[in-house]
């Protein structure tokens, strides 16, 4: 939820800055047809079928996993766009709690509490899985890793209830740098900076014979 709530609050910052949407079609990521691909496997994991995982690595897991894999070596391959570096960031340190407790993000219950969406738990039990997300349910003492995993909480009253990682805030940074750069027009003092430095390039090639 975080992370759509960010990029849709990115993407209203840059119209509210002048940028068009337009700007993106000319952006062009190398086999950027593998991202849909790795939020497919995403989508299978946590919507189709919905059942606890038997034990560590199931192919639940291998699945997320991958999918994540899949899409740092999207961003790595385009990794010069802007934002795009945070965004990998995010998605290793996300990949990295994420492998060391078993494939998915580990927790707390007491957390799904705090956030008011308890509910989602298939059980308490440690390893359960939460409704409609890549979550166990971990308790902080067994969580590896801890401190990478869903531990931020947006609680009720607030109108947006959430848990996420600090990969997650890495990812809604790199997205409002991506956003920001590609849809907004640059200002004039950047155009000029960057005229005065193909004008540097001019005078300092040496003549021609």
């Amino acid at each position: 939820m975080i992370l759509l709530l960010g990029s849709a609050l990115a993407l209203l910052v840059a119209l509210l800055r002048g940028g068009r949407f337009s700007r993106l079609s000319g952006v062009t990521l190398r086999y950027g047809w593998i991202a849909p691909l790795a939020f497919a496997l995403q989508v299978a994991v946590i919507y189709f079928p919905l059942s606890q995982p038997k034990g560590p690595w199931g192919w639940h897991a291998l699945l997320l996993v991958s999918s994540y894999v899949l899409l740092i070596l999207v961003v790595s391959l385009n990794w010069r766009l802007p934002g795009l570096p945070l965004v990998g960031l995010g998605l290793g340190l996300n990949l990295l709690v994420m492998v060391a407790n078993g494939g998915f993000m580990p927790v707390t219950y007491e957390a799904l509490q705090r956030a008011g969406m308890a509910h989602l738990a298939l059980s308490d039990a440690p390893g359960s899985r939460i409704m409609a997300t890549k979550d166990i349910v971990l308790p902080l003492e067994s969580t590896r890793l801890w401190v990478l995993s869903d531990v931020f909480v947006l609680p009720p009253p607030l109108p947006v209830r959430s848990i996420f990682s600090l990969g997650d805030l890495c990812l809604v940074g790199g997205m409002f740098v991506l956003f920001q750069r590609l849809m907004c027009p640059r200002s004039h003092h950047g155009r000029t900076n960057e005229a005065q430095g193909r004008s540097g390039e001019f005078l300092a090639s040496p003549p021609l014979t």
